[in-house]
């Protein structure tokens, strides 16, 4: 496992290895609401800070983290067992999510004038302002990339952020931290909690945060939602995915594979937006098995230069391994190399009958599942049978036929002969519908998110009466009556 729980410590060991790395110490209830009235005290100016201050701290944030690059690397690698061109990658996003963002900042928050219709001596406009205290819940998969990019978004819309990092993933979040304070020399507006579900639900539950943004199981996400609803409290909720890869017949056989590879196996399979479900047409259904079955036979799971990571949690390796037994009983299922310990093969399970557990829920893990259908009608139905709904992909050359199925897909993304690469544009929002979450990261709409909106109606001709006030009540009902006739008839 890659954190052992002591009575007041998390103890971080490096999920391949075992070898311990470090210690944190779990953050008290106490210094948990030390820590909520600060944001608190902070939101106060910070919430109505300019746009230019909000990208000036971003900015030396930015600079921060590229001068410890090096040290970002080592530990995502530690306390995950990244490849390090893994660990890249997520710097890589994080970094091109948090420039990007900061240029989109004036064009989804700034003042956004309105149309008044006939009210012409009126003018109105809307302005969107901070909610207050950000509560951010990350996961341990992608430890940089899902603490980042909500804490980028918050801090732009002018929240104070309390961030709680996965208990399996917390150092990634100290160096965060630690590289804030170094270069911002605002300790308040960002400030980290460490610990497990006691922890988060106390964030959730607090009157000091205004909006919950959490990313991780569906089942955890369900508990959050159903705390915020009676407090009227917004929640952002990335969940679960169980994404369909759908492979039309007149489809780039080789392009086809290659992405079902990259997009089911990278990152250990341990990501939202992982291919678990692949569905082939018929009439080229062999070929691509053929291909895809001999191509993960080539790669290895394992230390060094091993193509595939470890599973990073020991119970979620606990749990694939049992899909995976379950599939051998019923289905045909092949397998690359894997050392043991904590990595799993690459599998491919090969027309499974559609009760199985690893056909309805989220696997995290490298394992696809592969299908033939026969039309259109059959393979939406197939894609969309799980009640996930945050990413599918579709492979073909019919631009008619893509588009024909990707509206009837139930998914917050369609990737048209691409897989994953739809995270990693920032101004592209990502979220999901269904078991997969509500509400929406990155774009506009993600700094949105995490901001309420006013609207304002000012007077561009102020007179000392308006045309339907009591005074010119009769006359204006008159005129009315004829303006209805002539203009809306």
């Amino acid at each position: 496992m890659s954190v052992q729980i002591s009575e007041s410590n998390l103890n971080i060991s490096n999920p391949v290895t075992g070898e311990y790395i470090s210690s944190i110490p779990i953050t008290t209830n106490q210094e948990l609401q030390i820590i909520l009235d600060k944001a608190v005290f902070a939101a106060k100016t910070y919430n109505y800070s300019s746009f230019s201050k909000r990208k000036q701290l971003l900015k030396q944030f930015r600079r921060g983290i590229v001068k410890y690059l090096d040290d970002f690397i080592k530990i995502i690698i530690s306390e995950t067992g990244k490849k390090e061109v893994e660990s890249l990658m997520e710097i890589f996003i994080s970094l091109e999510h948090l420039q990007q963002s900061s240029k989109n900042l004036y064009n989804a928050l700034g003042k956004d004038v309105r149309k008044v219709g006939i009210l012409k001596t009126k003018k109105a406009w809307v302005e969107y302002e901070a909610l207050g205290v950000a509560g951010i819940i990350s996961p341990w998969n992608y430890p940089l990339i899902l603490t980042m990019c909500p804490m980028i978004e918050a801090l732009l819309a002018g929240n104070t952020v309390v961030l709680k990092p996965s208990e399996h993933t917390p150092l990634t979040t100290q160096l965060l931290k630690r590289v804030w304070d170094e270069f911002t020399k605002e300790e308040a507006l960002f400030q980290v909690a460490y610990g497990q579900e006691e922890v988060g639900s106390t964030l959730v539950k607090s009157n000091k945060t205004d909006i919950i943004c959490f990313t991780g199981s569906t089942a955890v996400g369900k508990k959050i939602a159903e705390v915020c609803a009676p407090l009227f409290k917004p929640v952002i909720l990335e969940l679960g995915g169980k994404d369909p890869m759908i492979i039309l017949e007149d489809a780039d056989l080789d392009k086809s594979v290659e992405a079902a590879l990259w997009g089911g196996l990278s990152n250990a399979g341990q990501t939202c937006i992982s291919i678990e479900q692949i569905y082939v047409h018929k009439n080229i259904y062999k070929p691509i098995v053929e291909k895809l079955s001999n191509s993960i036979k080539k790669i290895s799971a394992g230390p060094g230069n091993k193509h595939l990571g470890p599973i990073s949690v020991d119970l979620i390796k606990k749990k694939i391994n049992n899909y995976i037994l379950e599939a051998k009983k019923e289905s045909e299922v092949i397998q690359g190399g894997g050392d043991e310990g904590c990595f799993i093969p690459p599998t491919l399970v090969i027309n499974p009958p559609l009760h199985l557990k690893l056909l309805k829920e989220e696997i995290f893990g490298p394992v696809m599942t592969i299908h033939p259908f026969q039309d259109e009608e059959e393979v939406i139905t197939l894609a969309n049978m799980t009640g996930y709904g945050l990413s599918a992909s579709i492979f073909g050359k019919n631009y008619n036929q893509i588009y024909s199925i990707s509206r009837r897909i139930k998914a917050g993304t369609v990737t048209i002969n691409d897989v994953l690469t739809h995270y990693g544009i920032a101004d592209l929002p990502f979220g999901g519908i269904g078991l997969s979450g509500i509400g929406k990261v990155h774009g506009r709409e993600g700094l949105r998110a995490f901001s309420q909106q006013k609207s304002y109606l000012s007077n561009r001709i102020s007179l000392k009466s308006e045309f339907w006030w009591f005074k010119n009540r009769d006359k204006f009902g008159k005129f009315l009556k004829k303006w209805i006739r002539w203009n809306f008839s």
